[in-house]
C-alpha cells in the first residue's frame, strides 16, 4: 500500500483535542506532514489540494490497547500487514499487541522478531507486550528486565490470569522496578472454567454453561488490592460486570492507582447477540446482560472506566463454524471499533466525541505513559478523521483480514472514520 506525504487543507472540520484546549471548527493546514492552524507564509494554498470536512471531527491518533495478532503463530488468519491496515481502516494510528503469540513473548527473541516483522511491513506504530510470567502459565516471573531491553512497554498475561496470587504480587513488584505497565485481564479461571456464555436465565434456557461476573469481580478486587498495597497502577482489561465498574469506581475514590477498559463489543451488545448460538457472537469475558451494559456506558461518561479497546482476536472460519460449546471466544473489532462505540454512546449523549477521544487516544497514551499525539502547530500529523453523518453496513473485508469472526457482520453504523494520518504520511483514505 502506498503512502501519501501530507500537503493537504482539511477544510471545516470539528477539531477535538481537550488536552490542547481545542474544540472548534477550524481549517487545517498539513504541509509535510506538519500541522498549521494558519496557512504558512509564502505558501500558495491553492496549489494543494483541499478536502471539504463539514461533519467530519479530526481528533488526536487513537489507540488500541487490546490488539491480539497472532503473529507469530500457527494459524494464517492474520499478518502484521493484514494487522495494520485493518487497525487504519479502523482509524487507528497505533495499536498495543498482545503476548500470546507462538512461541509466547516471554523472551528476548521473540520480541525482537515480532520487532523485525513490524519494521518490515507495518503501516502504523505497533507497540509491544511482554509476558507477566513465563508462557503466561502464572508459575514463574517472566525475565521482565531483558524483555524491556528488548523493547516491550507493558507486561500481561492476557488473555490469562495469573491464580497464584503470590506470583501475581511478586510479578507486580518486579513490573514496578522495571516502570513497566501491568495490563491485567481479571479473571478466575476456577470459577470460569467449561463456561460459555453469562450466567442468566437466558443462558440456560440455551442450555450453556455459565461464565459468572463474580469470576472477574474477584480478580478486580485482587488487583485493586495489590495496586493499594504497592502503590503501582494496575490497568484492568477488557471489564464486563455492573461488579466491576462499582469495584473500580470505589477504589478510584478512594486514590488507588488503577485504571481500566471496556471493550466496544461490550459497550454495543449484550447477552441476546448469541443467539441462535452465534459463535461470532461468543467472547470472553462473555457479552453479558443489558444492566451490566449500562453500567459500561456510565462508566465511561463519569471516568471510572479510562479507555476503551477492540479486544481483537481473529479466529479461522473452520475454527468458529463448530458447536457453539466448541468455538474459541474472540472476535476481530479494529475496524469496528470507533463506530461502535460511538453509536454506543450517542444513546447516553448528545455529543460522544469527547468521551471518544478520552477513551481511544488520551487514556490509552497515559496509561502507557506515552507521549500525546497532540494537534499543535509544527507536530507532525497523527491524526484520525471521522465522518459523523455517514450511513454505512459494516461487512469483514477479506482484503484487510483473513479472519472474519464479528458479531457485527450486517450491523448499520452512522459514523466512519474516514482518513488515518500516521507521522505525517495518508495510511488509509476512504
Amino acid at each position: 500500500m502506498e503512502v501519501e506525504e501530507l500537503n493537504i487543507n482539511l477544510i471545516g472540520a470539528r477539531i477535538l483535542d481537550p488536552i490542547q484546549k481545542l474544540d472548534c471548527v477550524q481549517d487545517l493546514y498539513i504541509r509535510r506532514g506538519k500541522m498549521f492552524f494558519e496557512q504558512p507564509p509564502d505558501d500558495d494554498s491553492k496549489s494543494y489540494r483541499s478536502l471539504n470536512l463539514n461533519d467530519h471531527v479530526i481528533m488526536p491518533g487513537i489507540l488500541d490497547l487490546c490488539t491480539h495478532t497472532r503473529v507469530p503463530g500457527t494459524s494464517s488468519t492474520e499478518s502484521i500487514f493484514n494487522i495494520s491496515q485493518s487497525a487504519a481502516k479502523g482509524g487507528f494510528t497505533a495499536i498495543l499487541a498482545m503476548p500470546d503469540t507462538l512461541p509466547q513473548s516471554d523472551n528476548p527473541g521473540t520480541i525482537r522478531y515480532i520487532e523485525d516483522r513490524i519494521k518490515q511491513s507495518s503501516l502504523i506504530n505497533i507497540w509491544l507486550t511482554g509476558c507477566l510470567t513465563i508462557k503466561s502459565e502464572g508459575n514463574s516471573i517472566a525475565p521482565l528486565g531483558s524483555l524491556k531491553d528488548a523493547g516491550i512497554i507493558a507486561v500481561s498475561d492476557s488473555p490469562r490470569s495469573c491464580i497464584d496470587s503470590q506470583i501475581f504480587i511478586n510479578s507486580v513488584k518486579y513490573a514496578k522496578m522495571f516502570n513497566l505497565p501491568v495490563i491485567e485481564f481479571p479473571q478466575d479461571s476456577y470459577l470460569s472454567k467449561n463456561g460459555n456464555a453469562h450466567v442468566s436465565s437466558f443462558s440456560l434456557k440455551m442450555g450453556l454453561g455459565g461464565l459468572p461476573s463474580i469470576a472477574e469481580e474477584i480478580s478486580v478486587q485482587r488487583a485493586i488490592s495489590v495496586a493499594k498495597d504497592l502503590d503501582y497502577n494496575i490497568h484492568l482489561s477488557s471489564i464486563s460486570s455492573v461488579g466491576s465498574v462499582s469495584l473500580i469506581r470505589d477504589a478510584k475514590k478512594r486514590g488507588i492507582k488503577v485504571t481500566a477498559d471496556v471493550t466496544a463489543h461490550h459497550l454495543i451488545l449484550n447477552e441476546n447477540a448469541i443467539e441462535g448460538y452465534d459463535t461470532n457472537a461468543k467472547l470472553f469475558p462473555p457479552l453479558r446482560g443489558e444492566k451490566d451494559r449500562d453500567s459500561l456506558q456510565n462508566g465511561l461518561l463519569d471516568g471510572t472506566i479510562d479507555a476503551i479497546c477492540s479486544a481483537h482476536q481473529p479466529h479461522p472460519s473452520h475454527e468458529k463454524n463448530v458447536e457453539y460449546d466448541k468455538a474459541p471466544a474472540g472476535a476481530i473489532g479494529l475496524e469496528t471499533c470507533m463506530s461502535a462505540s460511538i453509536q454506543s454512546l450517542s444513546t447516553k449523549t448528545d455529543d460522544p466525541y469527547p468521551v471518544i477521544v478520552q477513551s481511544l487516544s488520551y487514556g490509552p497514551h497515559k496509561i502507557l505513559q506515552l507521549p500525546q499525539p497532540a494537534i499543535k502547530k509544527g507536530n507532525l500529523a497523527n491524526l484520525t478523521i471521522i465522518n459523523n453523518k455517514e450511513n454505512w453496513t459494516y461487512h469483514p473485508n477479506t482484503e484487510l483480514s483473513e479472519a472474519v469472526n464479528s458479531p457485527l457482520i450486517n450491523y448499520d453504523f452512522q459514523s466512519c472514520p474516514v482518513l488515518t494520518i500516521v507521522n505525517g504520511q495518508i495510511i488509509y483514505s476512504k
